[in-house]
């Protein structure tokens, strides 16, 4: 399970964790009591996979937990993203002191041969392998000032900020923790199918999920190249 990795990572870098559970039953709730800074909050798509209900809630819900209580910035992503900089709090205050209200990101996919086996390190430190060039579709705007109102597209992909200043820098990049292995990819992309919502469906949202073969090439390509990027 991929949670414990991003909660510890998470928990190193931020004053407190707000994770929005679609009723998971596979045990999550055990490890969010492990975490001191982890508000969890029920919400229920009918076992649905809908990028619509998903951008609403990012596109709304850290005004509630954020706004009017001295939060600096929020980092809005999803389960398997981590925002990487070595030095990122430093960073951060840099683009805040400059007036940035939502810095550029560089996307990058990171991939490993097998899923990582939870020994209390930090997930960055263990796999660092992944796409030498930055990844279009995750260079995604997912911190940003709390003051500010975002509407983010499906995925997350785009988002629109009216009265906002965009940073151009890419000095911070988004990792992405999907592609851990073949096993992993092919049961996610088997349950994602099962749940795709009517939505999803009539706009094509997932396809890529159709495309394990693809996916698959892609993931041994950067494999054998073997470029650690972090």
């Amino acid at each position: 399970m991929i949670l414990p990795f991003v909660l510890d990572y998470h928990s190193t870098i931020s004053s407190k964790i707000f994770v929005y559970d679609n009723m998971s039953t596979d045990g999550s709730d055990e490890i969010y009591a492990k975490y001191p800074k982890v508000t969890v909050i029920k919400w229920d798509s009918g076992e649905k996979f809908d990028d619509q209900m998903n951008a609403e809630i990012k596109s709304n819900w850290y005004k509630k937990y954020s706004r009017g209580q001295d939060v600096d910035w929020v980092i809005v992503s999803d389960c398997d993203e981590l925002l990487y900089h070595p030095d990122l709090i430093n960073k951060l205050k840099e683009y805040k002191n400059a007036g940035v209200d939502i810095p550029d990101i560089d996307g990058r996919n990171i991939v490993s041969n097998t899923f990582p086996v939870y020994d209390g390190r930090l997930i960055t430190e263990i796999l660092r392998v992944g796409s030498l060039e930055p990844y279009k579709p995750m260079r995604k705007n997912i911190v940003f000032n709390p003051e500010k109102d975002i509407l983010f597209g499906p995925g997350a992909h785009s988002s629109q900020c009216q009265n906002c200043v965009r940073g151009n820098l890419q000095e911070l990049k988004l990792l992405h923790y999907k592609f851990l292995g073949r096993e992993y990819i092919k049961k996610l992309y088997i349950a994602r199918i099962k749940r795709l919502s009517d939505f999803n469906k009539k706009y094509n949202l997932g396809y890529h999920y159709f495309e394990l073969k693809e996916t698959f090439e892609y993931m041994d390509d950067l494999l054998e190249k073997n470029i650690q990027i972090i």
